[in-house]
């Protein structure tokens, strides 16, 4: 994920499998902020999407070979103006997106619907 975002970007895991991407320093207008924000996520969403070629060992009678494994990703947005959210506001509507990206059938972005 941190390939996918700028320096200036954060990447955080919050815990478990769910992870927090903070974007810094977008443009000023709602609109493009928007549109980097989904340019970005949807970055992060295809290479989370990429298969994984796990080397598993061997156990008991069973040699040690290589396994694909796929992974969906749940992505909720929310453009927040600096100043005008907590972050406790801004990571409260963050999630409610990722659980409505699921709702509405997972391995998606979805973005939340409070301005």
């Amino acid at each position: 994920m941190k390939a996918c975002v700028r320096e200036v970007d954060t990447v955080a895991r919050f815990g478990g499998d769910e992870f927090v991407v903070l974007l810094s320093e977008l443009t000023p207008d709602r609109a493009t902020s928007t549109t980097e924000a989904a340019m970005v996520a949807e970055k992060i969403h295809s290479a989370l999407g990429q298969p994984y070629r796990l080397q598993l060992t061997g156990h008991g009678d069973t040699a040690p070979h290589t396994a694909i494994h796929h992974c969906t990703a749940s992505i909720g947005v929310a453009i927040i103006d600096a100043g005008q959210t907590t972050a406790e506001e801004a990571m409260r509507r963050a999630d409610k997106a990722m659980f409505d990206a699921k709702a509405h059938g997972r391995d998606q972005v979805w973005f939340s619907g409070a301005t």
